[in-house]
């Protein structure tokens, strides 16, 4: 990649700090369409990723972390809703609507994440890659479905 698309004075090396952690998640994003683990941090994805990447969470200020699972265009139905809520409940976490469309979960402390993420991916969530320098979320209104002003399916195009 660096070799094809790098600056020149970035070839050969490991590539610059702006652009690796977005690399990094875009390459461990689309590991399972081309035959690597689903995993993103099974085997060498794992190297791909930076501190936060490797909970699958932001560390924060207090040392506890912040859990942002993925809500594609922010559309989310009541029974994912319920399980964030009931997860948040359960871990005693804050929650936060963000401006990525995304509901955030502050307050776990390490030792929670993999029962959080258990308990996430079985309701059918996967990681909101919000985590170190990566690609951003896509935002949308509800577009024509809903809107009388709306012209186009603003939803389906951010997702």
């Amino acid at each position: 990649l660096l070799d094809s698309h790098g600056r020149e004075e970035a070839r050969g090396g490991e590539g610059c700090e702006v652009c690796k952690p977005t690399v990094g998640s875009v390459i461990a994003s689309l590991a399972p369409t081309v035959g690597a683990s689903g995993y993103v941090l099974d085997g060498e994805q794992a190297a791909l990723q930076d501190t936060n990447d490797h909970f699958l969470a932001n560390l924060q200020r207090n040392g506890s972390y912040s859990v942002v699972p993925r809500i594609p265009g922010g559309e989310i139905t009541p029974e994912k809703l319920i399980v964030i809520g009931e997860v948040a409940r359960d871990f005693g976490l804050y929650t936060k609507i963000t401006g990525g469309q995304r509901i955030d979960l502050f307050g776990a402390r390490v030792d929670q994440l993999p029962l959080i993420w258990t308990r996430l991916v079985d309701a059918g969530f996967e990681s909101g890659h919000a985590y170190g320098k990566s690609l951003r979320t896509v935002k949308s209104c509800v577009g024509q479905t809903w809107c009388r002003y709306g012209v186009q399916d603003s939803v389906k195009m951010a997702i």
